[in-house]
């Protein structure tokens, strides 16, 4: 009885076939390849000599992303942690965001109550909420999207007293549950413009140009 190894062994034929083959084939790649000289390494940040836990690299990059997604700065201003002009919760804010990826379509307005932050770097989000034709809409914004044009403080939430104030709260998701509460909102910002309107046509110049 013919083993299996054998019997492939026979049908393959004899090794010295694949050999010759080998020899006669060109080798593809020409040999007049000129490789360049390797460039010094750029050397290295301070803050990246003695990382701490990854935060010091993570900050370095966030550092070069925010130089070229962020020229205006709004992540060390209004949407900062500690910052002294930072949105609070229960502010009015406007965001104009571009129909389309290559700007060409126009803007779309969207005005609400901000609820909450999602601080992530240059990853940073908002959501804002308001209620149109008795219904609550949500909308989550990043703050370093090419999508969007402007973003305009219509009101900032102040104080713990007044219509407009501070909720004090890192996220108000309890809005979805208080509709009273973004009635007493709309309510105040429309007064807020009615009277800014009044005494714009008060004024000596009547809002008008000369």
């Amino acid at each position: 009885m013919v083993r299996p190894l054998a019997r492939l062994a026979s049908l393959a034929g004899p090794s010295r076939g694949f050999a010759s083959t080998a020899r006669a084939m060109a080798y593809p790649f020409s040999g007049n390849v000129a490789f360049p000289e390797p460039k010094a390494p750029s050397p290295l940040p301070q803050n990246l000599l003695t990382p701490k836990n990854g935060w010091h690299v993570v900050e370095h990059v966030n550092a070069g992303l925010r130089q070229e997604v962020d020229p205006e700065g709004l992540l060390k201003t209004l949407f900062a942690r500690r910052s002294r002009d930072r949105l609070r919760t229960g502010s009015v804010v406007s965001v104009l965001s571009y129909l389309k990826a290559d700007r060409s379509g126009g803007v779309q307005p969207f005005s609400g109550v901000l609820m909450k932050v999602r601080r992530r770097g240059v990853d940073t989000s908002f959501t804002l909420r308001n209620i149109v034709a008795k219904t609550g809409i949500e909308m989550n914004f990043k703050v370093c999207s090419p999508m969007i044009k402007e973003i305009k403080i219509v009101r900032r939430a102040e104080g713990r007293n007044g219509p407009i104030k501070d909720l004090r709260r890192a996220r108000a998701t309890y809005l979805r549950e208080r509709p009273d509460m973004m009635a007493t909102i709309a309510s105040a910002l429309k007064q807020d413009q009615a009277q800014r309107v009044a005494a714009k046509r008060d004024s000596p110049s009547g809002g008008k140009k000369k």
